[in-house]
Formats: structure tokens, C-alpha cells, sequence
């Protein structure tokens, strides 16, 4: 792996930026991490649809960048509290597969609202690639301290055959917190 960085930081920007070039040999990917790692335990992602430690990872090259931009109007002082979040890393193998993760959020209407999205594909580019999306929203009510809260999205299932099934999910809810 050989690779550099760059950050940037002021009162209403924090931005981190990465670029790296990795070697893979021997079956073995580096910053193999995240949900799909999870996944994999079950089944990789592309054609062959073998648990993670039967499947071989093809000898290659790959470009893996990452990007995360925090902007806040006031100060990004408190934790949390950002009027805008970009979160997005991508990795580009020279055999074709790509994978991408990120998230997007945003707080509008004095924080009172907080959007987000999310997706990630693994194995862009292949047969057996998978895709997943997700969105959030909180609404905070009350001076801040009681919020009501919506998920939804994809994800899969690993089925008792080892195989993972496409599925779906949507949660509301209500919570209260001191936060603010």
C-alpha cells in the first residue's frame, strides 16, 4: 500500500481527503472492513457465491480513495452538529470491479431536521454485485429534547442455504435526549 493524504480544517470546514495504491496478491485484499466484510462471512460478492474463506481474491492492482467534508454556517465546535456531511470512499480494481460506500446528511430548519442517505455497491461491474441504500430522517420538536425518528432501506438476509436474500426495512420511532 503506498498512498498520501490531506486535511483541511477552519472555523466552518473540516475536510480529510485520502488516496492510495494497493497491491493485492495471495488472495488477500487489503482494508477488507465494513457491512460487506459481514456479508462475505456467507457469501462474496460477484459469480462465484462462496462463503468469504473459500473464495479466492484475484492477484491485481487497485486506486482506493476517500473523501469526508463536514460544513457547518456557524462552527463546527460541537460534535454532531453539521449543516452538511459528505462521507464517500471508492475503490477501483484494475481486474473491473468497483466499490463505493457512502453517506450524505444534512441538517436544515435550525437543526431541527436532519435528512440522510446512504448506498453502497460491491462489485460494480461484475455479475453478483450487490446493492444497498438506506435514508433517516429526525425531526426534533419541543426545544430539542423529544425527536421522532424514520429509517428505511435494503439489506440482505443469509438464508440457512448460505445464500443471501434481498430485503427491505422501514423503522419509526420516538426518543428523547439531552443533546442540545
Amino acid at each position: 500500500v503506498a498512498g498520501l493524504g490531506a486535511e483541511y480544517m477552519s472555523s466552518t470546514v473540516d475536510m480529510r481527503a485520502r488516496l492510495e495504491g494497493r497491491l493485492q496478491r495471495g488472495g488477500f485484499r487489503q482494508g477488507a472492513f465494513g457491512p460487506d466484510y459481514e456479508l462475505a462471512r456467507f457469501q462474496v460478492a460477484g459469480p462465484t457465491a462462496v462463503p468469504q474463506a473459500d473464495a479466492s481474491f484475484p492477484d491485481g492492482y487497485s486506486a482506493h480513495g476517500e473523501l469526508i467534508f463536514n460544513w457547518d454556517a456557524e462552527s463546527l465546535g460541537v460534535l454532531g452538529q453539521r449543516h452538511f456531511r459528505l462521507s464517500i470512499g471508492a475503490e477501483v480494481f484494475n481486474w473491473g470491479r468497483v466499490d463505493v460506500d457512502g453517506r450524505l446528511e444534512t441538517q436544515l430548519f435550525h437543526r431541527n431536521l436532519s435528512v440522510g442517505v446512504g448506498g453502497l455497491a460491491v462489485g460494480a461491474g461484475q455479475p453478483g454485485a450487490r446493492y444497498l441504500a438506506s435514508a433517516d430522517a429526525r425531526w426534533r420538536f419541543l426545544g430539542g429534547k423529544l425527536y421522532a425518528v424514520g429509517q428505511g432501506g435494503t439489506l440482505l438476509f443469509p438464508t440457512a442455504e448460505g445464500t443471501l436474500r434481498p430485503g427491505a426495512f422501514a423503522s419509526v420511532g420516538l426518543g428523547v435526549d439531552n443533546a442540545r
